[in-house]
């Protein structure tokens, strides 16, 4: 059947997208960002058509106040809870629709699905009921705008970004233990209200039910959810699970930090075939934003919106867990203070290893070794190499509860990236000491005090670097720009609320 281009329209998986030539390019532009149903049989308008509530009229105990909006799937309302005196939002099914009963089917499990889910991110359901033909339930009012609405002027700053997609994450975590899978994430089903507080809505394509508790597939027969961000898996009518909701939610991500969609297109065909094949576009840098913050976000949107679900997050704890560490308002980069004196505690622990060594080296080889300074270098190159690798962090940096972080992957960084990123700050001291050598090999007479200048100032310049660089806000060394790391205070998990 063609696709209707209001709220909804319908596209059986077994036949594939329809034509779109028949349809106003603009019009179809526009139903790319509408949400795709299996059961969008009405016409444009037709819900509206269908016998509207009016301003004063009362649905049970709740009194309309005024109209909020209103698609093919439904009207809403603004109204009063009688009983509690308290503003709600009313959604309706008009009489015309409610006499269809996959139209009532899908409202019905819409709510029911919604109030299965109590967190703070997720809009909350108080009643379902009918009243003269009209199906309808009282939900959360949430006083705000939608996330669409926020991105229609532009992008947003990435903190802010991050903090959305987190949010609403957690809120989905949250309907993921109640078995259920939103199936239609997108900036404008991502509601915030005055007080800051991000609300998942619209659990119209919900699918899951008691005993899933989130575990299986949910079985598709048809096309639904929103083009611009839908899962490949979803598109194609596959059996999708919570991982379907972290593409989505990849993809919106995206379109938060770029001001525009991932992927577009004039037809759902060309679309969809994008998401499922195409290269995403890297995510342009935005100004006062260092490059390898810019790459981190890329790399994580990239695992989000993974073509293949077992490449994505394998739990919203994970994907949560990443978008913290993504994040400099919630992960504190360390300062200057903090990690010269980590640093300092992870030399003298080099020290006293190297000096019994040393010790040890005169006994055997009956000669005494004046390469202290150097050889301590080396053990602390090593050490501290080995030791972030595997560990995250050396002695000194737990001392003081800091982790170095992989920008690409949120994880502790492979021993290249540990290596270099080690390797960097020191490359200056063994300059200077190969500086001093020299200079008493070509001058004999040359006095300690100057040969000592020359290793002092080479030693000097990675601290007046890191003094520079470190008192950014991204509070990242030259050693952690080209290395994709950064040092950070431990952060704790999440808490499974």
């Amino acid at each position: 059947m063609r696709p209707e281009f209001d709220d909804t329209f319908a596209v059986p998986a077994a036949r594939g997208a329809p034509d779109p030539g028949s349809a106003a390019p603009a019009a179809a532009a526009a139903a790319l960002s509408r949400t795709a149903t299996a059961d969008g049989r009405s016409a444009p308008g037709e819900a509206a058509a269908g016998g509207s509530v009016s301003a004063g009229q009362q649905l049970g105990h709740f009194r309309i106040e005024r109209p909020l909006g209103a698609g093919g799937m439904g009207e809403v309302y603004l109204a009063t809870d009688l009983a509690l005196d308290r503003p709600v939002a009313i959604k309706v099914l008009p009489g015309g629709l409610a006499r269809d009963p996959a139209r009532r089917d899908r409202m019905v499990r819409e709510a029911r699905a919604q109030a299965r889910v109590s967190h703070p991110n997720v809009g909350h359901i108080y009643f379902i009921g009918e009243e003269a033909g009209r199906l309808y339930f009282a939900m959360e009012y949430v006083a705000g705008q939608t996330v669409a609405d926020q991105i229609a002027a532009g992008a947003l700053r990435v903190e802010d970004a991050l903090a959305i997609v987190r949010s609403a994450a957690l809120g989905l975590r949250e309907a993921h233990r109640s078995g259920i899978t939103h199936r239609d994430i997108k900036p404008s089903n991502l509601m915030i209200d005055g007080h800051g507080m991000l609300k998942v809505l619209d659990f119209g394509l919900a699918a899951g039910g008691p005993g899933m508790l989130g575990e299986g597939p949910v079985a598709q027969t048809s096309l639904a959810g929103t083009p611009l961000y839908m899962a490949p898996e979803q598109a194609r009518g596959e059996p999708v699970d919570f991982r379907a909701d972290i593409y989505a939610l990849g993809a919106t991500l995206y379109h938060l930090v770029s001001g525009h969609p991932p992927f577009e297109a004039d037809t759902l065909d060309a679309l969809l075939s994008k998401h499922a094949s195409a290269v995403r576009p890297v995510l342009p840098r935005k100004t006062g934003m260092p490059r390898t913050m810019i790459a981190a976000i890329d790399a994580l949107i990239a695992r989000m919106m993974a073509p293949a679900p077992g490449e994505r997050f394998a739990s919203y704890d994970e994907l949560i867990r990443a978008l913290e560490l993504a994040s400099l308002d919630h992960t504190r980069p360390a300062g200057f203070w903090v990690r010269i004196m980590a640093t300092a505690v992870d030399l003298l622990l080099a020290l006293f290893v190297a000096l019994p060594m040393l010790a040890l080296a005169e006994v055997v080889f009956s000669r005494k070794f004046d390469d202290v300074f150097e050889f301590v270098l080396l053990l602390y190159a090593l050490g501290a190499a080995a030791l972030t690798a595997r560990n995250g962090r050396t002695p000194g940096q737990s001392l003081f509860e800091l982790d170095i972080i992989d920008l690409a992957t949120g994880r502790r960084p492979s021993l290249r990236r540990a290596a270099l990123r080690v390797a960097l700050p020191i490359a200056p001291l063994v300059v200077g000491s190969l500086a001093s050598f020299v200079i008493h090999l070509c001058a004999r007479h040359t006095p300690d005090w100057f040969q000592a200048l020359a290793v002092l100032s080479c030693a000097a310049l990675p601290v007046l670097l890191a003094w520079a660089s470190l008192r950014s806000h991204s509070k990242q060394a030259v050693w952690d720009r080209l290395s994709g790391t950064r040092v950070s205070y431990h952060a704790r998990r999440t808490a499974a609320i």
